[in-house]
Protein backbone atom coordinates (compact mmCIF):
# COMPACT_ATOMS: atom_id res chain seq x y z
CA UNK A 1 0.00 0.00 0.00
CA UNK A 2 1.37 3.43 -0.68
CA UNK A 3 2.20 5.88 2.03
CA UNK A 4 0.37 8.76 2.72
CA UNK A 5 2.46 10.98 4.96
CA UNK A 6 1.80 14.85 3.66
CA UNK A 7 3.99 17.31 2.38
CA UNK A 8 3.83 19.41 5.17
CA UNK A 9 4.23 16.47 8.16
CA UNK A 10 7.41 14.97 6.00
CA UNK A 11 8.98 18.48 6.10
CA UNK A 12 8.47 18.95 9.59
CA UNK A 13 9.84 15.66 10.32
CA UNK A 14 12.74 16.38 8.67
CA UNK A 15 13.34 19.87 10.51
CA UNK A 16 13.00 17.83 13.86
CA UNK A 17 15.92 15.41 12.14
CA UNK A 18 18.15 18.32 10.60
CA UNK A 19 16.90 21.50 11.49
CA UNK A 20 16.86 23.80 9.12
CA UNK A 21 14.95 22.72 5.38
CA UNK A 22 14.33 24.93 2.85
CA UNK A 23 13.51 25.03 -1.06
CA UNK A 24 11.39 21.81 -0.36
CA UNK A 25 9.92 20.34 -3.58
CA UNK A 26 7.50 17.34 -3.80
CA UNK A 27 9.49 14.64 -6.99
CA UNK A 28 7.53 12.84 -9.12
CA UNK A 29 6.46 9.64 -6.43
CA UNK A 30 6.67 5.64 -7.71
CA UNK A 31 4.37 2.83 -7.65
CA UNK A 32 4.17 2.37 -3.56
CA UNK A 33 6.85 5.30 -2.37
CA UNK A 34 6.87 9.34 -1.94
CA UNK A 35 9.87 11.57 -2.81
CA UNK A 36 10.74 15.21 -1.70
CA UNK A 37 13.76 16.80 -2.51
CA UNK A 38 15.37 19.80 0.00
CA UNK A 39 18.21 21.58 1.11
CA UNK A 40 19.63 21.63 4.60
CA UNK A 41 23.04 22.90 6.20
CA UNK A 42 24.06 23.38 2.56
CA UNK A 43 23.42 20.16 0.66
CA UNK A 44 21.14 19.11 -1.60
CA UNK A 45 18.86 15.98 -0.42
CA UNK A 46 16.29 13.70 -1.28
CA UNK A 47 13.87 11.97 1.10
CA UNK A 48 11.82 9.41 -0.07
CA UNK A 49 8.78 7.04 2.30
CA UNK A 50 7.73 3.82 1.63
CA UNK A 51 5.98 1.41 3.49
CA UNK A 52 8.98 -0.99 3.58
CA UNK A 53 12.36 -0.65 5.10
CA UNK A 54 14.53 -3.14 3.39
CA UNK A 55 15.08 -1.02 -0.11
CA UNK A 56 16.12 1.58 2.37
CA UNK A 57 18.59 -0.29 3.82
CA UNK A 58 20.32 -1.66 0.99
CA UNK A 59 20.49 1.86 -0.83
CA UNK A 60 22.95 2.69 2.50
CA UNK A 61 24.65 -1.19 2.18
CA UNK A 62 25.28 -0.15 -1.58
CA UNK A 63 26.50 2.95 -0.72
CA UNK A 64 28.97 1.80 1.66
CA UNK A 65 30.08 -0.66 -0.78
CA UNK A 66 30.94 1.25 -3.57
CA UNK A 67 31.99 4.04 -2.02
CA UNK A 68 35.63 4.89 -3.57
CA UNK A 69 34.76 3.00 -6.64
CA UNK A 70 33.74 4.21 -9.88
CA UNK A 71 29.95 3.74 -9.38
CA UNK A 72 28.31 6.99 -8.36
CA UNK A 73 25.59 6.04 -5.68
CA UNK A 74 24.30 8.83 -3.53
CA UNK A 75 25.19 8.75 0.37
CA UNK A 76 22.75 7.36 2.91
CA UNK A 77 22.57 10.26 6.16
CA UNK A 78 19.31 8.49 7.69
CA UNK A 79 17.06 5.76 7.46
CA UNK A 80 14.14 5.29 10.04
CA UNK A 81 10.77 5.26 10.78
CA UNK A 82 8.16 8.42 9.48
CA UNK A 83 4.95 8.29 10.86
CA UNK A 84 2.62 4.89 11.32
CA UNK A 85 3.36 2.25 9.22
CA UNK A 86 6.03 3.84 6.68
CA UNK A 87 9.91 4.50 6.39
CA UNK A 88 11.95 6.65 5.38
CA UNK A 89 15.26 7.30 3.58
CA UNK A 90 17.73 10.77 3.31
CA UNK A 91 20.36 10.76 1.12
CA UNK A 92 22.06 13.20 -1.47
CA UNK A 93 20.69 14.57 -4.12
CA UNK A 94 23.19 13.47 -7.09
CA UNK A 95 22.41 15.58 -10.23
CA UNK A 96 21.25 14.40 -13.96
CA UNK A 97 18.29 13.96 -15.70
CA UNK A 98 16.73 10.02 -15.96
CA UNK A 99 17.43 9.39 -19.89
CA UNK A 100 14.24 8.71 -20.41
CA UNK A 101 13.26 12.46 -21.20
CA UNK A 102 16.16 12.40 -24.13
CA UNK A 103 16.19 12.02 -27.13
CA UNK A 104 17.28 8.92 -29.14
CA UNK A 105 20.51 10.15 -30.37
CA UNK A 106 21.57 10.84 -26.59
CA UNK A 107 20.32 7.66 -25.32
CA UNK A 108 22.11 5.51 -28.10
CA UNK A 109 25.24 7.92 -27.02
CA UNK A 110 24.61 7.22 -23.05
CA UNK A 111 24.35 3.52 -23.86
CA UNK A 112 28.00 2.71 -23.25
CA UNK A 113 28.32 4.97 -20.09
CA UNK A 114 25.25 2.25 -19.13
CA UNK A 115 26.94 -1.27 -19.77
CA UNK A 116 30.35 0.47 -18.27
CA UNK A 117 28.51 1.23 -14.70
CA UNK A 118 26.93 -2.43 -15.39
CA UNK A 119 30.61 -4.22 -15.34
CA UNK A 120 31.88 -1.13 -12.90
CA UNK A 121 29.21 -2.75 -10.05
CA UNK A 122 30.03 -6.12 -11.48
CA UNK A 123 33.79 -5.62 -10.20
CA UNK A 124 32.96 -4.72 -6.42
CA UNK A 125 35.30 -6.48 -4.03
CA UNK A 126 32.61 -9.24 -2.01
CA UNK A 127 35.35 -9.49 -0.08
CA UNK A 128 34.26 -12.65 2.41
CA UNK A 129 30.85 -12.34 1.93
CA UNK A 130 28.64 -15.81 0.77
CA UNK A 131 25.82 -16.87 -0.69
CA UNK A 132 24.06 -15.83 -4.04
CA UNK A 133 21.04 -14.23 -4.46
CA UNK A 134 19.42 -10.88 -2.67
CA UNK A 135 22.03 -8.90 -0.09
CA UNK A 136 21.32 -9.28 3.31
CA UNK A 137 22.51 -5.36 4.35
CA UNK A 138 23.47 -6.21 7.63
CA UNK A 139 25.55 -8.33 6.58
CA UNK A 140 26.49 -7.99 3.06
CA UNK A 141 26.19 -12.20 2.33
CA UNK A 142 23.41 -13.82 -0.37
CA UNK A 143 20.20 -15.24 0.93
CA UNK A 144 20.83 -18.01 -1.02
CA UNK A 145 23.39 -21.11 -1.59
CA UNK A 146 23.74 -20.90 -5.13
CA UNK A 147 22.35 -18.77 -8.20
CA UNK A 148 19.95 -21.18 -9.40
CA UNK A 149 18.46 -21.47 -5.64
CA UNK A 150 17.94 -17.53 -5.94
CA UNK A 151 16.35 -17.98 -9.29
CA UNK A 152 14.20 -20.50 -8.03
CA UNK A 153 13.24 -18.32 -4.80
CA UNK A 154 11.50 -15.34 -7.44
CA UNK A 155 8.78 -18.16 -9.38
CA UNK A 156 6.29 -20.04 -7.64
CA UNK A 157 6.18 -23.22 -6.43
CA UNK A 158 3.60 -24.27 -9.33
CA UNK A 159 1.69 -22.57 -12.25
CA UNK A 160 -1.45 -23.94 -11.19
CA UNK A 161 -2.98 -20.53 -11.07
CA UNK A 162 -2.76 -19.91 -15.04
CA UNK A 163 -6.55 -21.10 -16.55
CA UNK A 164 -5.32 -21.95 -19.77
CA UNK A 165 -3.64 -25.52 -19.95
CA UNK A 166 -0.85 -24.32 -22.48
CA UNK A 167 0.58 -21.14 -20.49
CA UNK A 168 0.85 -23.78 -17.51
CA UNK A 169 2.86 -26.16 -19.56
CA UNK A 170 4.77 -23.26 -21.05
CA UNK A 171 5.73 -21.38 -17.55
CA UNK A 172 6.40 -25.25 -16.44
CA UNK A 173 8.83 -25.96 -19.40
CA UNK A 174 10.04 -22.95 -19.38
CA UNK A 175 11.30 -22.97 -15.25
CA UNK A 176 12.20 -26.34 -15.40
CA UNK A 177 14.67 -25.46 -18.84
CA UNK A 178 16.00 -21.79 -17.76
CA UNK A 179 16.84 -23.62 -13.78
CA UNK A 180 18.27 -26.68 -15.99
CA UNK A 181 20.70 -24.30 -17.89
CA UNK A 182 21.69 -22.29 -14.63
CA UNK A 183 22.59 -25.54 -12.80
CA UNK A 184 24.67 -27.36 -15.57
CA UNK A 185 26.80 -23.79 -16.65
CA UNK A 186 29.80 -22.35 -14.58
CA UNK A 187 28.74 -18.72 -13.34
CA UNK A 188 31.11 -15.78 -12.18
CA UNK A 189 29.83 -14.53 -9.16
CA UNK A 190 29.70 -10.89 -9.01
CA UNK A 191 27.16 -8.14 -7.51
CA UNK A 192 24.38 -6.69 -9.79
CA UNK A 193 22.21 -4.11 -8.92
CA UNK A 194 19.49 -6.07 -10.11
CA UNK A 195 16.81 -3.31 -11.52
CA UNK A 196 19.27 -0.82 -13.50
CA UNK A 197 16.32 0.55 -15.89
CA UNK A 198 16.54 4.09 -16.89
CA UNK A 199 14.50 5.13 -14.07
CA UNK A 200 17.15 4.26 -11.74
CA UNK A 201 19.78 6.08 -12.97
CA UNK A 202 20.89 9.68 -14.11
CA UNK A 203 23.22 10.98 -16.55
CA UNK A 204 24.93 14.16 -17.01
CA UNK A 205 26.00 14.91 -20.72
CA UNK A 206 26.57 11.55 -21.60
CA UNK A 207 28.20 10.16 -18.23
CA UNK A 208 25.98 8.05 -15.21
CA UNK A 209 25.45 10.95 -12.67
CA UNK A 210 24.07 8.88 -10.37
CA UNK A 211 22.73 4.70 -9.32
CA UNK A 212 19.70 4.45 -7.41
CA UNK A 213 16.88 2.40 -5.91
CA UNK A 214 19.29 -0.80 -4.83
CA UNK A 215 16.18 -2.52 -3.30
CA UNK A 216 16.61 -5.55 -6.02
CA UNK A 217 20.44 -5.56 -5.64
CA UNK A 218 21.96 -9.28 -5.51
CA UNK A 219 24.94 -11.72 -6.45
CA UNK A 220 24.91 -13.65 -9.23
CA UNK A 221 25.60 -13.44 -12.92
CA UNK A 222 25.74 -9.91 -14.60
CA UNK A 223 24.15 -10.89 -17.37
CA UNK A 224 21.12 -10.48 -15.19
CA UNK A 225 20.71 -6.60 -16.30
CA UNK A 226 20.90 -7.31 -20.10
CA UNK A 227 18.41 -9.97 -20.00
CA UNK A 228 16.22 -7.39 -18.38
CA UNK A 229 16.76 -4.83 -21.06
CA UNK A 230 15.91 -7.76 -23.85
CA UNK A 231 12.27 -8.86 -22.21
CA UNK A 232 11.49 -5.24 -22.29
CA UNK A 233 13.06 -4.15 -25.56
CA UNK A 234 10.32 -4.80 -27.77
CA UNK A 235 7.91 -2.13 -25.72
CA UNK A 236 10.21 0.15 -24.35
CA UNK A 237 12.65 2.17 -27.16
CA UNK A 238 15.30 3.34 -24.82
CA UNK A 239 15.70 -0.04 -23.85
CA UNK A 240 15.77 -1.51 -26.87
CA UNK A 241 18.20 1.12 -27.73
CA UNK A 242 20.32 -0.48 -24.51
CA UNK A 243 20.02 -4.17 -25.40
CA UNK A 244 20.82 -3.46 -28.70
CA UNK A 245 24.19 -1.98 -28.03
CA UNK A 246 24.89 -4.73 -25.27
CA UNK A 247 23.79 -7.43 -27.84
CA UNK A 248 26.40 -6.42 -30.23
CA UNK A 249 28.83 -5.83 -27.45
CA UNK A 250 28.63 -9.53 -26.45
CA UNK A 251 27.77 -11.20 -29.21
CA UNK A 252 30.77 -14.02 -30.26
CA UNK A 253 30.90 -14.53 -26.69
CA UNK A 254 29.15 -17.84 -26.30
CA UNK A 255 26.34 -16.07 -23.38
CA UNK A 256 23.57 -17.41 -25.76
CA UNK A 257 22.33 -19.99 -22.89
CA UNK A 258 23.17 -18.03 -20.15
CA UNK A 259 20.93 -14.84 -21.58
CA UNK A 260 18.23 -17.27 -22.62
CA UNK A 261 17.71 -18.44 -19.02
CA UNK A 262 17.92 -15.34 -17.51
CA UNK A 263 15.31 -13.93 -20.10
CA UNK A 264 13.44 -16.33 -18.88
CA UNK A 265 13.23 -16.29 -15.22
CA UNK A 266 12.71 -12.39 -15.65
CA UNK A 267 9.35 -13.21 -17.73
CA UNK A 268 8.04 -15.66 -15.70
CA UNK A 269 8.67 -13.90 -12.56
CA UNK A 270 6.83 -10.68 -14.53
CA UNK A 271 3.78 -12.91 -15.19
CA UNK A 272 3.76 -13.79 -11.28
CA UNK A 273 4.49 -10.56 -9.84
CA UNK A 274 1.54 -8.35 -12.51
CA UNK A 275 -0.53 -11.49 -11.98
CA UNK A 276 -0.52 -9.99 -8.21
CA UNK A 277 -0.83 -6.64 -9.26
CA UNK A 278 -4.23 -7.68 -11.32
CA UNK A 279 -1.91 -6.08 -14.01
CA UNK A 280 -3.67 -8.08 -17.01
CA UNK A 281 -1.98 -6.50 -20.09
CA UNK A 282 1.42 -6.99 -18.52
CA UNK A 283 0.63 -10.28 -17.73
CA UNK A 284 -0.30 -10.59 -21.42
CA UNK A 285 2.78 -8.80 -22.56
CA UNK A 286 4.82 -11.56 -20.93
CA UNK A 287 2.64 -14.62 -22.34
CA UNK A 288 3.38 -13.32 -25.71
CA UNK A 289 6.68 -13.13 -25.17
CA UNK A 290 8.41 -15.87 -23.87
CA UNK A 291 6.92 -18.77 -26.13
CA UNK A 292 9.79 -18.36 -28.48
CA UNK A 293 12.12 -18.99 -25.85
CA UNK A 294 11.05 -22.17 -25.81
CA UNK A 295 13.45 -23.07 -28.91
CA UNK A 296 16.97 -22.94 -28.45
CA UNK A 297 19.10 -19.41 -28.87
CA UNK A 298 19.93 -17.94 -31.98
CA UNK A 299 23.43 -16.45 -32.25
CA UNK A 300 23.01 -12.44 -30.59
CA UNK A 301 24.07 -10.87 -34.09
CA UNK A 302 21.84 -12.58 -36.56
CA UNK A 303 18.81 -14.10 -34.31
CA UNK A 304 17.83 -10.40 -32.80
CA UNK A 305 14.54 -10.19 -34.72
CA UNK A 306 13.46 -13.63 -34.68
CA UNK A 307 14.38 -14.54 -31.35
CA UNK A 308 15.69 -12.01 -29.03
CA UNK A 309 13.92 -9.19 -29.63
CA UNK A 310 10.33 -10.67 -31.17
CA UNK A 311 6.86 -10.00 -29.66
CA UNK A 312 4.15 -12.27 -31.35
CA UNK A 313 1.09 -13.74 -30.08
CA UNK A 314 0.79 -16.79 -28.48
CA UNK A 315 -2.79 -17.90 -30.25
Amino acid sequence: MKTAISSEEAAQAMRGLLGSVHDWTPLAEGEVSQAFAFRSDGRDLVLRIAPRRVGFDKDAWAARALAGTKVPVPEVLHVGPIGEGAYCCVSERLGGVHLTTSDEAHQRRCAPAVRAVVEDIAATDLGDSAGWGSVDPATGDGAAPDWTAQLRSLLPENWDYLEDRADREMAEELTATALGITASIPLERRLIHGDLNPGNYTVEGDAIAGVFDWEAVMIGDPLWELARYVLWAPVMPSTRIQADHELDLLAGRGIEQRLRALVIVNGLWSIDIYRGMANAPAVQLMLNRLPFFREEPRPLDTGREDYWLRLGRRR
